[in-house]
C-alpha cells in the first residue's frame, strides 16, 4: 500500500502551485494590461517586446503542458483498460472476486488515482514556472 501522507503532500503541493499561478497571472495580467492599453494609444511608444512575449509564453508553456498531458494520458490508459476488464470480470461472472482479485482492483485504484495527480502537477508546473517568472520579472514578486 502506498504512503498517504505522500499523497497528502502531493495534492497540498498542487493547490499551492494552483493558488500561486492563480495569483501571478492576476499581477502579470493587470502590469499587462496597462501595456496593451499603452500600446493602442500609442503604438509607436508601444513595449513591443512584451507584447510579443504575450503569446509566444504562453503558446510555449500550454505546448508542454499538453504533450505532458498526452504522454500521461497514453500510459493511464493502460490501467484504466485493466481496470475495466477486471471489473468487467467480476460483474459479468455474478461473483465476488476473490481476496486477491479484490487487492489488485483496489491497488490499480490507487496507482490510477497517483497518477492521475501526478499528471496533472506535470502538467500545470510549464504555466506556473512562466506565470511565477513573470511576476517577478514584472516587478510584482511577492
Amino acid at each position: 500500500m502506498n504512503n498517504p501522507f505522500a499523497l497528502w503532500t502531493s495534492m497540498l503541493n498542487a493547490g499551492q502551485m494552483m493558488s500561486e499561478t492563480a495569483e501571478a497571472s492576476g499581477a502579470v495580467i493587470a502590469n499587462r494590461s496597462g501595456t496593451i492599453a499603452a500600446a493602442a494609444r500609442s503604438p509607436m511608444d508601444a513595449d513591443h517586446r512584451e507584447l510579443g512575449r504575450m503569446v509566444s509564453e504562453k503558446s510555449t508553456a500550454f505546448a508542454k503542458s499538453g504533450a505532458s498531458l498526452a504522454a500521461d494520458w497514453t500510459r493511464m490508459q493502460r490501467d484504466l483498460m485493466a481496470q475495466t476488464q477486471a471489473l468487467g470480470a467480476f460483474w459479468l461472472s455474478g461473483r465476488l472476486p476473490t481476496p486477491g482479485a479484490a487487492a489488485a482492483i483496489i491497488a490499480r485504484s490507487q496507482k490510477i488515482n497517483e497518477a492521475a495527480l501526478a499528471s496533472g502537477i506535470r502538467a500545470l508546473r510549464p504555466i506556473h514556472a512562466t506565470a511565477t517568472a513573470n511576476q517577478k520579472r514584472l516587478g510584482r514578486g511577492r
